[in-house]
């Protein structure tokens, strides 16, 4: 998604990241396209939003995750360059990956063959186990994070949400992650590690290979409930070419205990492997006993543990999974009062106000009423929660001129009375007022351009009329602000602004030649007054006493305004010089010097007048006698 208008387009971030366009944008964060101006390389740039950026934990939190991020160098792991935090800005500078999310491959074809998902899933893992060696979870695993580039590489990306193993892992303060991929867990306050990932892996694979969420529901919350409590179904009731040995791998993974997971990713990594060899369950190969509390070095040494995966169901058919007896299984779930805690928590986490499904979600549960308008993302989301309402991203963005960019406008859909609780609705975040390119106004008549100033959201509050000796009158001259700064064409302005157009009146009526009175009398007619003393200068062409011009002090002249004559005092008169004794050249640029038109009659010829012996005679008019200035003097040679 580009968006031209971002005011962050075109700058220069840290003086170092030219902004070129806004290519996504988060619940959390916009995401830029940047060029790296010391490194010639284009990045792509994730700028928290400035709420975010103001609350001082969670930008300790992100700088700290930014950090344990950046030591993620692998292939499946999008790549993290840089990290800032200038003025209000907070900033993560990655990797840029031209191409596609799994989410939107998924959207394009629905359904992936068994070696494509197992490609990708293979890909993921690789990545996890690299985050999972260096003590990173993911805690956000899903389709719309998996990054399929145009040269064929597979990424995971997005490990903004990571937190270090060994920092805080309870999960009770934030929902962090997507439900429809949350491992149980995860919604149960309980610590987290990195199996909580593999569930979500074996969520997203299923997805793959079926074209489907395994879990559906109405709400987040009735989604989270199924992942604590029904089973997992089989990939191969929806697709019949997923082989046995993939869908154990695909219920290994997404067992509702932790414990009864792959232990790692390079585990799963390993029965992804076996499974893609034999299309059998691998859960019939011979067992081989190995430590479990010691970590394989290499996925290889892994290999040579052969670890066998337990098995899972006896029988495969439609329906049959409801009758099994889960009493022998080393996997059975463990619910009780997890369930329960899992439902309260749920409830908590989406803004219910009560402990039962009936009161939040029952028939005649409705919401209290709220006001979001011009609040933070935040406050808003916080009141609608405790209204009743379920706030879901992502937000859309829409311009205003009234409210304060990235304030709360409304809400989508609008929130009216008596609506039921748990409604979802999308906050509608305000962009601010939309930046117009300032139209051109040469040549446009003063009507013709407040009218299309007008339907661009810009008004004129003001007209100031002014002469002008090439502009036709009822045509705009310039444009200003209302502080009286010039606008140029192509400008950026924002709707919702004022200017003042200067309109031009015409030329002033010549009073050239006139007398005082005259000029006094025709300057009045068009709302001029002749004020202040009189300036004279010599005219060769305007007689002494009349007018020459019209001036003003200040260069602009407007009606109702004072301006000041330019009176001729008649021609300037120069005195004829002296030239006997000089050479006819050099009388002749003396002549010249002085403004005269110099005319020579001699019989030397021109090549000889510098010479010594080639004098100057007499002038005419005579040495002495004074001339208006641009008079024609001859001179005369003495041969």
């Amino acid at each position: 998604m580009t968006d031209s208008n971002d005011r962050l387009v075109g700058t220069v971030l840290d003086d170092r990241y030219r902004i070129q366009s806004r290519i996504a944008r988060g619940g959390m964060a916009k995401v830029y396209l940047a060029q790296d101006i010391r490194l010639e390389r284009l990045v792509a740039i994730k700028i928290m939003h400035d709420h975010l950026a103001d609350d001082t934990d969670y930008a300790a939190r992100f700088i700290r995750e930014a950090r344990h991020t950046a030591r993620l160098a692998h292939p499946n792991i999008m790549s993290v360059f840089d990290q800032g935090h200038v003025d209000d800005t907070l900033y993560l500078v990655m990797e840029y990956l031209p191409g596609m999310t799994l989410r939107d491959l998924l959207n394009d074809f629905g359904t992936l063959t068994v070696e494509q998902s197992l490609d990708i899933a293979t890909a993921v893992l690789h990545g996890l186990s690299v985050a999972h060696r260096e003590g990173i979870l993911h805690r956000d695993v899903k389709p719309e994070n998996v990054i399929l580039v145009n040269d064929g590489r597979i990424k995971i990306g997005d490990f903004g949400l990571a937190r270090p193993v060994n920092n805080a892992t309870d999960t009770g303060k934030s929902l962090m992650g997507t439900v429809a991929y949350i491992a149980p867990e995860l919604l149960t306050r309980t610590s987290a590690d990195n199996r909580s990932d593999l569930y979500s892996v074996g969520i997203m694979l299923y997805e793959m290979l079926t074209g489907r969420q395994p879990f559906i529901g109405d709400t987040p919350m009735q989604v989270a409930v199924q992942h604590a409590q029904e089973p997992m179904p089989f990939a191969a009731e929806l697709n019949p070419t997923v082989s046995r040995a993939v869908d154990d791998v695909i219920q290994w993974a997404t067992q509702k205990e932790p414990t009864d997971r792959p232990r790692d990713a390079r585990t799963m990594l390993d029965a992804l492997t076996q499974a893609l060899k034999r299309p059998e369950s691998v859960t019939d190969a011979p067992t081989t006993v190995i430590d479990t509390a010691r970590a394989p070095e290499s996925i290889e040494d892994e290999r040579e543990t052969q670890q066998t995966l337990p098995r899972l169901q006896p029988d495969r058919s439609p329906g049959a999974r409801d009758s099994v007896d889960h009493s022998m299984s080393p996997l059975r779930p463990r619910r009780g009062l997890r369930i329960a805690t899992i439902l309260v928590t749920v409830l908590v986490l989406l803004g219910g106000g009560g402990s039962t499904w009936w009161f939040l979600y029952g028939p005649g549960a409705v919401t209290a009423s709220a006001t979001v308008l011009g609040m933070t993302e935040d406050a808003a989301t916080a009141a609608l929660t405790t209204a009743g309402f379920v706030v879901v991203p992502p937000n859309s963005e829409e311009y205003n001129t009234e409210i304060t960019e990235g304030l709360v406008i409304t809400t989508s859909p609008e929130i009216t009375a008596g609506m039921p609780k748990g409604t979802e609705v999308h906050l509608v975040v305000s962009l601010g007022p939309e930046p117009i390119a300032f139209p051109n106004f040469d040549g446009i008549t003063t009507v013709d351009f407040s009218s299309q100033l007008a339907k661009l959201g810009i008004s004129v509050v003001d007209t100031a009329k002014e002469f002008h000796k090439s502009i036709s009158a009822g045509t705009v001259i310039a444009v200003t602000t209302v502080d009286g700064s010039p606008i140029a064409a192509g400008d950026t302005v924002y709707a919702g602004e004022s200017v003042i157009v200067t309109e031009s009146v015409g030329t002033i009526p010549s009073v050239k030649g006139m007398t005082i009175e005259q000029a006094t009398a025709t300057l009045a007619t068009v709302d001029l007054t002749v004020k202040g003393k009189s300036v004279e200068e010599f005219s060769a062409s305007i007689a002494a006493g009349r007018v020459i011009s019209v001036s003003s002090s200040s260069g602009v002249i407007r009606p109702g305004g004072s301006v000041s004559l330019v009176i001729s005092k008649g021609p300037e008169l120069v005195a004829v010089p002296a030239v006997s004794g000089l050479t006819i050249a050099a009388a002749q640029a003396a002549l010249e010097e002085l403004g005269f038109t110099v005319t020579v009659v001699t019989e030397i010829p021109k090549r000889h007048w510098a010479q010594s012996w080639a004098e100057a005679g007499s002038t005419d008019p005579n040495e002495g006698t004074m001339v208006p200035k641009g008079s024609t003097v001859t001179l005369r040679g003495l041969i």
